[in-house]
């Protein structure tokens, strides 16, 4: 018995679109989650491998964040996180966002500089980022924990992390002026930079991106940049 064709989020929606008219990032996601809509991950040869509700999402976030509280994790914290382009990834980024940590997104290895060059290059984003814990795919664990223990912060693959205790606890109020996540910089011209961008000036960004474009109801947005990107993120 083979498992049951995944089945793509829908176009339409009954839920009004609206154009970043949110306060903070958090309320962004609480409205997207009552809707069908969500993400939807396709491999190389562009064959649906799973489908992500924004509701799902808002879940396993919510869950996320329950557990990051429980692990000591705060408001003000930064978390680095290697985004891979999955929904483990939006869930932990969208759970640093609701305890009020920085999510930090870092890069997955190439084949530029080899084992090696990929920790010197995490050990020096994370130095400069100053993380209180990295989440990585258990597939790279051997590096980017060497990458945590040089730096000196806890280092964890996301299938670990997701054992932990999640008791219910009170997630704090998000304000437009604080810190939503801290970006890189692609580093094409000089090394990545990292960059803070509070609540408002993500929602300020993303209502210019859904107003030049002029997006419709029925739109759909393909993407295959990754999430470390600063535009495949935003």
């Amino acid at each position: 018995m083979t498992d049951a064709t995944p089945v793509p989020t829908p176009n339409d929606c009954s839920l009004p679109r609206r154009r970043s008219d949110f306060t903070t990032f958090n309320e962004a996601i609480d409205y997207a989650a009552r809707s069908e809509k969500g993400l939807n991950f396709h491999d190389m040869r562009g064959t649906l491998e799973r489908v992500y509700s924004y509701r799902e999402m808002r879940d396993d976030a919510l869950v996320t964040a329950r557990r990051m509280v429980a692990s000591g994790i705060g408001k003000g914290d930064r978390i680095a996180l290697i985004a891979e382009t999955c929904p483990d990834f939006a869930a932990l980024f969208c759970a640093c966002i609701y305890v009020g940590a920085w999510p930090v997104p870092l890069p997955l290895p190439t084949g530029f500089g080899g084992k090696e060059g990929y920790i010197d290059q995490l050990a020096v984003q994370l130095e400069s980022s100053d993380p209180k814990m990295l989440i990585y795919p258990p597939e790279i664990a051997e590096m980017a924990q060497a990458a945590a223990d040089r730096q000196g912060c806890e280092g964890t693959d996301w299938d670990s992390f997701a054992k932990r205790e999640a008791p219910d606890c009170t997630l704090p109020e998000a304000s437009p002026d604080d810190i939503c996540y801290l970006q890189y910089s692609s580093g094409s011209t000089r090394f990545p930079t990292g960059v803070a961008v509070t609540h408002e000036a993500l929602l300020h960004n993303l209502r210019g991106h859904s107003t030049s474009m002029d997006f419709r109801e029925n739109d759909r947005v393909v993407s295959w940049l990754p999430w470390y990107h600063d535009m495949g993120l935003v």
